[in-house]
């Protein structure tokens, strides 16, 4: 018996006893409610001096399962008293319904400054004490239960066109349910950020493959921190109420104080000074003997500039764990979000238990891997669900797995399957001219696609007009793998040349991210093959511009290459490519408009006259070989899948280049390293930057055309350009010897504009970048540039360089941003 099938042992082992203990137990349920006999959704349902609990549902109901004994059940709600009943569990179910009166606040007598309220003393203890909090726990373990919905409850009747169906939403009908999906974790966590979490089961409503995205490092808020990072909301954090600077930022209204379950709780209302600060508002609870979190009701609007959703709301509430240490037991997310007239909103709700603050882990417990999910956490059954979920299902949620779950068998079946092919695999003539055309055998999972007619027609002034197109066939296979055959055929109408290639991909491991890839043919390819000039930029400049930038060689070619994941973080990918290299001339000089300017000739270097070959023809066999490595580079692992998290370290990249001189008739003998490191900077209010730097250098460079150089990423149009330089010619100053070249793009993330209230409300954002370049040939070229982007979608920029100390010239710049940079549709 070898170690993996000990593990599964173990494994199995753990989760038969897990549902024992629950098998076990005596359920305790019931309806929890308001004075007005309202439900009281959400509510803390726990055992006094335990982290044992759940909470209710939407509608006020709870369960809870017990082994044998007396209990004293605790039910807590932010706005409310909080009830302890007394009860003693036997053999037989008990029900306990459990009215909550709201909250009976008093003001205490307390020592006043002059005109300041009592919270700002009770917030500065808070202050004073948030570090020992934050630090208190070194290391902990918990079960964690994740219960996630989303509802789309308005959407538009078309959108570019297109109509929009409640199946194309994931709706079953007009529940408006568009996900929903519950998971139960083991997890755990030691000082200061490493976790390890494992999913044992997940169930997906209307497919029961799939696995839950939920995880419970998402649902880590902690308050104690100073600034809260709410990834994909904002480039910039959020301050926390109790930071130690959070003065400079809150107001602070003393709502009340109580008495529950032997503490005195003080509810403190935090307000923003300004409107627009990233900040949050609502109530904090301080509990007073230590002045820590006792429970939080605070949230985010667009008035803190968050992007994609219109209001975060988070509510947590805490218990002692040991008589010393509180830590969350309910955790409660809820966003609202408007879109291009999609309404809707998001509920996530985790009840953390069985608190185990002293768990004294092995060495080398805590790995890259932040999370496993188990190859069978999709396949528990009802009662398994029914003894476990600690929140009862509503009505609605119950409909909605027992619809979707049948549903879902009709939908896998091959005659639906088939009929809805039968459907979608119409032909029509002009789908094909704009968009392409898709043919699907969904029960085979394979796909063909051709290229849209519009979009594979291109014109240079090497080909003229190139007519062609291209065609895919994928088949997905089991464990997540697939392969794929890529033909394609195009012809120049002025050059009369004939071109094509056929290519083949195989993902063979994808949790090692290995592939090997084939292709083979004729082609016009770019002599700067790294950074390929835009197609679509270049037809755009040559036909109203007269201006030529994109450089054509003819290349008869045959490249494999294979790239797989050595160790985690450290990805190796290899090639060999056989090549037989032909010069091309310009053989049109159509344009639309009537410019006095002449088109450049087929020469990179501009020294051929127009109609002149610019190099011999000959043969290459090229190596190249390089590693990416990613330090310490965290991931989490779903069946048959590798999912990376990143790392705190920056990215180092290797590369080495090979021409290999007499085989197979190669010309070529030359020796290329490269290295470069890239990484990000979190520089929380003050936003994020992205750099990079490169060096390279040619150890030999015996023999050699100008295609085996190295080019760099340059910019002779408006359009913005993603990691590369924004005024340096596209060939000017390529080398065959050794370069150094530096970028540096910060996000400001709405940190000046943000201050003045009409700009505020474009929800604009700054940028500034600086690139660098020097080689054997240039001594110095720089580029400054600043300018603002939008929902990191759109992207403006002014920009200013100077060559060998010279200035040479301000201009604008436009694109389409993304995260860390702009989308390059080169």
């Amino acid at each position: 018996m070898n170690w993996k099938t000990n593990i599964a042992g173990i494994l199995c082992l753990v989760v038969f006893l897990f549902m024992s203990s629950f098998a076990q137990a005596t359920i305790i349920t019931g309806k929890v409610v308001d004075t007005l006999k309202r439900p009281v959704a959400y509510a803390s349902v726990y055992i006094k001096g335990t982290t044992k609990g759940t909470t209710t549902n939407e509608n006020g109901i709870y369960s809870l399962g017990l082994a044998s004994g007396s209990y004293t059940v605790i039910f807590r709600m932010m706005g409310y008293t909080s009830y302890a009943a007394q009860v003693t569990v036997g053999n037989d179910k008990i029900t306990l319904n459990v009215t909550l009166n709201d909250e009976t606040m008093q003001l205490k007598e307390v020592t006043i400054k002059a005109g300041e309220d009592p919270a700002y003393n009770m917030i500065r203890h808070a202050i004073k004490m948030r570090k020992h909090y934050k630090d208190q726990v070194n290391e902990y373990s918990c079960n964690v239960y994740i219960k996630g919905i989303q509802r789309v409850t308005q959407h538009p009747e078309k959108l570019l066109g297109q109509n929009i169906s409640i199946g194309m939403l994931g709706m079953i009908d007009s529940s408006k349910i568009v996900y929903l999906s519950e998971s139960v974790s083991k997890f755990n966590f030691k000082q200061p950020d490493q976790v390890k979490e494992e999913m044992i089961s997940s169930k997906v409503s209307g497919n029961n493959q799939a696995f839950s995205y939920n995880s419970a490092s998402d649902m880590l808020f902690d308050f104690y921190e100073s600034v809260l990072q709410v990834g994909g909301l904002s480039d910039r954090g959020f301050i926390s109420p109790i930071a130690p600077d959070a003065m400079l930022y809150y107001k602070y209204r003393l709502d009340g104080t109580y008495q529950e379950n032997g503490s005195t709780v003080d509810k403190i209302e935090v307000i923003g000074r300004r409107k627009n600060d990233p900040v949050f508002r609502g109530y904090i609870y301080l509990e007073e003997s230590g002045w820590r979190i006792y429970a939080t009701n605070l949230y985010l609007t667009k008035d803190a500039q968050i992007d994609f959703v219109d209001t975060l709301v988070i509510n947590q509430t805490f218990v002692p764990v040991t008589n010393d240490i509180w830590m969350p037991v309910t955790n409660k997310f809820m966003f609202h979000f408007g879109f291009l007239g999609f309404k809707g909103s998001g509920l996530y709700v985790g009840v953390n238990s069985d608190y185990n603050v002293a768990p004294d882990f092995p060495k080398h417990y805590f790995t890259a891997e932040d999370m496993k999910i188990d190859t069978d956490a999709n396949k528990k059954d009802t009662s398994y669900w029914h003894t476990t979920r600690p929140v009862p299902l509503t009505k609605e949620e119950i409909t909605d797995y027992r619809k979707r779950d049948s549903v879902m068998a009709i939908r896998r079946s091959k005659k639906y399957l088939d009929s809805v092919d039968q459907k979608t695999n119409k032909f029509k003539p002009l789908g094909l001219l704009v968009g392409g055309y898709n043919y699907n055998n969904r029960y085979n999972k394979e796909n063909i696609n051709v290229g849209s007619l519009l979009a594979n027609i291109q014109y240079n002034t090497v080909e003229g007009l190139r007519l062609g197109d291209n065609l895919t066939f994928a088949k997905h296979l089991e464990h997540n793998r697939d392969y794929s055959f890529t033909p394609s055929l195009y012809y120049g109408l002025s050059d009369h040349r004939l071109n094509g290639a056929l290519g083949y991909n195989y993902n063979y491991k994808p949790e090692k991210f290995s592939s090997i890839s084939v292709d083979a043919g004729r082609s016009a390819e770019q002599f700067n093959q790294i950074h390929h000039y835009s197609y679509i930029f270049n037809e755009v400049y040559t036909l109203f511009e007269r201006q030529n930038f994109m450089k054509l060689y003819q290349s008869d070619f045959i490249h494999i290459k294979h790239s797989t994941e050595l160790i985690n973080g450290v990805q190796f990918t290899a090639s060999l490519k056989y090549e037989s290299r032909s010069p091309l001339v310009n053989t049109s000089d159509f344009s639309f408009v009537k410019i006095n300017r002449d088109f450049t000739s087929n020469d990179v270097q501009g020294f051929a006259p127009e109609g002149v070959p610019v190099f011999n023809p000959d043969r290459a066999l090229l190596f190249d070989a390089g590693f990416k490595i990613n330090f310490a580079q965290h991931y989490y692992t779903r069946p048959y899948e590798k999912i990376t998290e990143g790392s705190k370290y920056p990215t180092l990249n290797l590369y080495y280049k090979k021409g290999i001189a007499g085989v197979l008739g190669s010309n070529v003998n030359y020796d290329y390293v490269q290295a470069s490191v890239d990484g990000k900077i979190n520089m929380k209010m003050l936003g994020n930057s992205n750099w990079t730097v490169t060096t390279g250098k040619f150890l030999n460079n015996r023999s050699m055309d100008f295609m085996d150089y190295y080019h760099f990423q340059g910019n002779q149009t408006i359009f913005t350009n993603s990691g590369g330089f924004e005024l340096l010619p596209y060939y000017k100053y390529s080398t065959n010897g050794q370069f150094v070249q530096g970028n540096f793009e910060h996000h400001f993330g709405g940190l000046i504009l943000n201050k003045f209230p009409l700009i505020r409300k474009l929800k604009l954002s700054e940028i500034a970048g600086i690139n660098y370049l020097t080689t054997n040939t240039l001594n110095q070229y720089g580029e400054f540039y600043v300018g603002v982007e939008k929902l990191h979608a759109f992207q403006v920029i002014l920009v200013s360089g100077f060559a060998e100390g010279q200035k040479t010239y301000a201009t604008f710049r436009f694109g389409i941003s993304s995260e860390g940079g702009v989308v390059n549709l080169r």
